[in-house]
């Protein structure tokens, strides 16, 4: 489904993609690796890192839980990464 403000969440997917690898590969695990040791679809987490999916608040959940993150460390992580001022809303 895409939102209204297609654009501006396209901004925040790709942020996340960013911070879900730089976590992944900071533990020096591979997307199958992750997957296998979670019981999280492979295919979920490339899709998340590829930006080609909207997350779930639970896979996201479970995801932060598999790189070793609170949730709330992860969302943060995420902001940080996007530009100054931004707003989903227009």
């Amino acid at each position: 489904m895409k939102h209204a403000n297609f654009k501006n969440s396209q901004i925040i997917l790709n942020a996340l993609s960013e911070v879900l690898k730089e976590e992944r590969e900071t533990k020096q695990k591979s997307i199958r690796i992750l997957a296998y040791e979670y019981d999280i679809p492979k295919s979920l987490i490339s899709r998340l890192e590829n930006s080609k999916n909207e997350p779930k608040i639970l896979s996201l959940w479970a995801i932060s839980e598999a790189l070793e993150l609170k949730l709330s460390d992860l969302i943060k992580k995420l902001e940080n990464k996007l530009p100054e001022n931004y707003s989903l809303l227009d």
